[in-house]
């Protein structure tokens, strides 16, 4: 995971596709971070020809778009927008971001809270594209990923990468803690041009 600064924070990128692009070169189709916005008043980076969702992962905050609409978020309630408007947040928050070159990708997240024993199965859809991945990020606790005979336990701060091309739909999530886990599910869905 790659750690980066900006004017109001940090930022801890999560995942680039494809995985030889560079962030700042903007040669990405889609790029998943966390940041810290550590200021009560920032400005977004402008993202022209990028969709971009945002989610608040604690504390709630405010974005205006060019000037005009303000909308304030809870934590976990997602916020898409065009990433070339000039966007400005109030609050200071721990947030999720999405970054989608909007030419040949779009997507979701979607933020909960799992009590122990819950379990998650996969989407149900036909979402027409085609590459879908699907990226699980542990916000809090733990999250037991299955797959036929194969159990694996993602920490707070890790993200799974599931690509449904190869892996298909034959899994479950479950948290098997006495805690509860905070999980962002993120589906990607790519288009060539």
């Amino acid at each position: 995971m790659k750690k980066m600064t900006w004017s109001g924070g940090t930022i801890t990128e999560l995942f680039i596709y494809p995985e030889n692009s560079e962030f700042e070169n903007r040669d990405f189709i889609f790029e998943i971070s966390t940041a810290t916005v550590d200021v009560e008043q920032s400005n977004f980076t402008i993202f022209n020809n990028y969709n971009r969702i945002i989610m608040t992962l604690d504390n709630e905050f405010v974005v205006t778009h060019n000037d005009k609409e303000t909308i304030a978020l809870s934590k976990y309630e997602p916020h898409t927008f065009y990433g070339g408007d000039k966007t400005i947040s109030r609050g200071k928050v721990n947030d999720y971001n999405f970054i989608m070159n909007r030419e040949v990708c779009h997507g979701d997240i979607t933020g909960m809270s799992l009590a122990n024993g819950s379990v998650i199965y996969p989407r149900k859809g036909n979402d027409p594209c085609e590459k879908k991945l699907e990226l699980v990020y542990c916000a809090k606790g733990k999250l037991t990923f299955k797959i036929h005979d194969i159990r694996n336990v993602i920490h707070q701060g890790d993200i799974l990468i599931i690509d449904h091309g190869i892996i298909g739909k034959d899994y479950v999530f479950s948290n098997e803690e006495d805690q509860i886990c905070d999980i962002i599910i993120t589906m990607a869905m790519i288009n060539s041009n």
